[in-house]
């Protein structure tokens, strides 16, 4: 192709200023590596800096959807996060919670259509063959006989739909904003779409601002006369062409490139349009399903993440694959505070297993984030579309207010670490099991482990050679790819040797600084603030037939004190949900918890620092 020029400028929010920069700065050659890609950096201070981690406190209790009054209190709710726009009845209901409004990207099409009813069809996405596209798990949907289409977040029309709902949402008293489907157009990637003129045009600006050299090597038309909707068409006509996935589709990288640099884009311009109407900055929030790729592309624009992550309720046991989710938004510096999917809901409401829930509860807080509180939660199978379960407040709600009075256990901990997992976002995109075994392994093994994250093409994040150097040891999988600042710095940690690079290296090589001895299956996870050790234990004797856990007793934990902190003349206290705290003497390091029910939290502090937790009532 040869890609010489374009008239199609890049799509910018308004007032926004940009320079060309390299992704990551130089190899060790000292020459660009910016790859086969031109980044613009987005000249708004509050912005480039990025979110805020301290948005939300380890203790917060956080509600998805309204409720009312004696719910809210029941469960002690802090932070409402998918708030709907509020109203003065709302606000009043939720005084003293933080109250985040919503705005949907592919949810709101009925008020899309209200908003524009002569030209809404402006504003949709295109299938190649021009034809707008259904939100597949919305089917069930219609608005005045309208099928729920999906809509294009580059089309002028609902661009400006979109900002009018956030302006209206801060207007109307949202202390934060939450999106819904924040990826928009991007989002729609895996259906086909969008191949609008819209998304056509800014392709070609896209390909345009290319460095020279690699616009050259792409071979074709002249980019002045370059549709890659009959591009991608040609090459379908081609036999055997039509049973090949997406990804294989030409040019395709570099098309997903572009919409999920707009989408980031867009979001960082809806977050600035927050503070303008506000006055003063607004955190933001999206449904970023941080185990679905490509939700990370917009990271930067989110203070946390409030997102649908997978719980596979179907293995009617508890799984880690939420843990793999915690440790990954905990890497990007932005708090989860996760649900999970609708066909998980679906599956627990259905076979009634409210008790699996709890351990998803347990886990979520016990690895530093949050599960939203399952009062009323979003169900989606294809046979029923939507419907909802509504959780029984006597099963959840003691686990919340367990949280809730006991701040002392969660505010100020970080994740204590001694295995780094070098994380290779590219390689993610292509296949995700490798990791979701290896952070499985590990922590059924209680090795304690962090994740870390190197960016790719689509998430700007690099590899921090300080923060991989704060772990002792460093697992690196065969299937991890990097960018090559990123190679540079794995290749400087090899030099240390302490890589390794199999699960099994991994196992063998590290004793775990907290050991659990017990008749069934614990996930020990550690946690640490300065004077202060807790170490939460999650009870894996999940029982489906049951729905409950069976009770553990005598269950020995084994601390190493000097990589925990612990020093001597600290004690051990013991606390868990509906119980009295306890002291637990120590000896040779060796502390035994008498019964674990579901979930307990170990605190190691000194003496004369230890807060004793009255029986929760």
């Amino acid at each position: 192709m040869n890609l010489v020029s374009t008239d199609a400028p890049p799509l910018l929010p308004r007032g926004a200023t940009l320079l060309p920069v390299r992704t990551r700065g130089t190899g060790k050659s000292g020459a660009s590596v910016a790859g086969p890609h031109l980044v613009f950096l987005l000249l708004a201070a509050t912005v480039a800096a990025g979110a805020q981690s301290d948005t939300l406190k380890k203790s917060d209790v956080i509600f998805m959807y309204q409720a009312d009054r004696p719910t809210y209190d029941d469960y002690g709710a802090t932070v409402l996060a998918w708030g709907g726009t509020p109203s003065p009845k709302s606000l009043e209901t939720a005084a003293g919670i933080a109250f985040f409004g919503s705005v949907g990207m592919v949810t709101e099409f009925a008020r899309y259509y209200e908003r524009f009813p002569e030209n809404y069809t402006n504003g949709l996405c295109r299938d190649l063959e021009g034809h707008p596209i259904k939100v597949p798990w919305l089917t069930d949907h219609q608005h005045q006989g309208i099928p729920y289409w999906w809509c294009c977040t580059q089309q002028p029309l609902f661009r400006q739909f979109l900002r009018e709902r956030v302006v209206q949402t801060v207007k109307a008293g949202a202390q934060g904003i939450h999106i819904d489907d924040h990826l928009g157009t991007a989002g729609a990637l895996f259906t086909g779409a969008c191949f609008c003129d819209r998304c056509l045009a800014g392709f070609r600006g896209f390909l345009g601002a290319l460095p020279v050299g690699e616009r050259s090597q792409l071979g074709g038309p002249s980019l002045a006369s370059f549709d890659y909707r009959d591009y991608v068409r040609a090459w379908l006509a081609q036999p055997d062409n039509r049973r090949k996935g997406m990804a294989q589709r030409p040019l395709f990288p570099l098309w997903r490139q572009f919409q999920c640099r707009e989408a980031a884009r867009f979001m960082i311009e809806l977050r600035q349009l927050a503070a303008q109407t506000a006055g003063h900055s607004v955190p933001v929030s999206a449904n970023a399903g941080v185990l679905w790729p490509l939700h990370l592309a917009d990271y930067q624009a989110l203070d946390f993440f409030s997102a649908e992550i997978e719980h596979d309720a179907r293995q009617r046991r508890f799984n880690d694959r939420p843990l793999m989710a915690y440790r990954l938004a905990e890497a990007m510096n932005r708090p989860l505070a996760a649900t999970a999917s609708g066909q998980d809901w679906a599956f627990i409401k259905e076979q009634n297993l409210p008790g699996l829930v709890c351990g998803w509860i347990a886990t979520a807080y016990a690895a530093g984030n949050y599960l939203m509180a399952p009062h009323r939660q979003w169900c989606y199978t294809p046979e029923k579309g939507t419907h909802w379960y509504q959780g029984p407040r006597e099963k959840f709600a003691p686990l919340y207010q367990f949280v809730h009075q006991n701040p002392a256990l969660f505010d100020g901990f970080q994740t204590f670490a001694e295995v780094g997992v070098l994380f290779s976002h590219r390689a993610f995109v292509k296949n995700r099991e490798p990791w979701f075994d290896a952070c499985a392994q590990l922590a059924a093994a209680n090795i304690p482990f962090r994740l870390l994250v190197a960016g790719d093409e689509l998430v700007d994040h690099p590899l921090s050679i300080a923060e991989c150097r704060s772990v002792p040891l460093t697992l690196l999988l065969e299937q991890a790819e990097f960018l090559p600042a990123d190679q540079d710095v794995v290749h400087e940690l090899e030099q240390t040797g302490r890589v390794l690079r199999t699960v099994m290296l991994v196992t063998n090589a590290v004793i775990p600084s907290v050991r659990a001895q017990a008749p069934g299956p614990v996930r020990v996870l550690p946690r640490v603030r300065p004077g202060a050790v807790a170490v939460h234990l999650v009870n894996g004797q999940y029982d489906a037939a049951t729905d409950r856990v069976r009770d553990m007793a005598q269950v020995r934990i084994t601390v190493n004190p000097a990589p925990l902190g612990i020093q001597s003349g600290w004690t051990c206290r013991l606390y868990a949900p509906e119980a009295d705290s306890q002291i637990l003497p120590a000896e040779k390091n060796t502390v035994t918890v008498p019964k674990l029910n579901l979930w307990a939290v170990l605190l190691w502090e000194p003496q004369t620092r230890t807060v004793a937790v009255p029986k929760n009532e």
